[in-house]
């Protein structure tokens, strides 16, 4: 091949390479108009990734991500809820427009290590009903997490909870599906809740392994 041919082999493949991170992962949008912001995107998967597995360090891990998130959220001011659990970063709250959105999630793929971003947005309040909303969320807030509380088929779990418009959002891992069952039928029961949005991931039995590409038990 002449030294021609490859370097039009080279900027061929740069090129695609480039126009791969140029594109912005497809968002689902509720609604003609925006009445929520509901999307899993991949984060920036050309960028080298540190992976620490096993135990502590993932906590650890996931505790660092989670705070430099939320850092970074403020510093931009979006006034978001984040979460980071296996490496995997959810946002949730209130946004202003679609733009507003799509700078929060291009916000938190600049943080290193974050694999996935799940968001779950909604438009703010009209400015008459904003207080009595968020009383109300607050209301549903804590009966849902007391009811968490004063169950023991929870112990050992890793559960958020976000309710924004009395729609609840529960985040979090399980050590098995029948805990994961148990915390959204407590959820189903709350009177007021308008839905359960389901973000919880089941831990992989220990004793099955994890090989890389392949995906555990959600």
């Amino acid at each position: 091949m002449s030294e021609f041919a490859s370097k039009a082999a080279l900027a061929v493949l740069l090129s695609a390479l480039l126009a791969g991170c140029a594109l912005y992962p497809a968002v689902q949008v509720a609604g003609g108009a925006m009445t929520g912001y509901d999307a899993m995107v991949t984060a920036d998967k050309y960028l080298p990734r540190n992976n620490v597995e096993g135990g502590c360090l993932d906590v650890v891990r996931d505790k660092q991500m989670e705070r430099r998130l939320r850092e970074r959220l403020i510093l931009n001011d979006l006034h978001l809820s984040a979460h980071v659990i296996e490496g995997k970063a959810y946002l949730v709250g209130r946004v202003k427009s679609r733009n507003q959105a799509d700078y929060a999630v291009r916000t938190a793929a600049t943080v290193e290590g974050i694999q996935t971003i799940t968001c779950k947005f909604y438009p703010f309040s009209p400015a008459k009903q904003a207080a009595s909303d968020a009383a109300r969320d607050e209301i549903l807030f804590n009966q849902l997490t007391k009811r968490f509380g004063n169950t023991k088929r929870l112990e050992g779990t890793d559960l958020r909870v976000e309710v924004i418009r009395t729609h609840a959002i529960l985040i979090g891992r399980t050590r098995d599906y029948s805990q994961k069952t148990a915390a959204l039928a407590i959820a189903e029961e709350v009177n007021g809740l308008a839905d359960v949005i389901d973000y919880i991931s089941v831990e992989a039995p220990k004793d099955t392994p994890v090989t890389p590409g392949s995906v555990a038990a959600k």
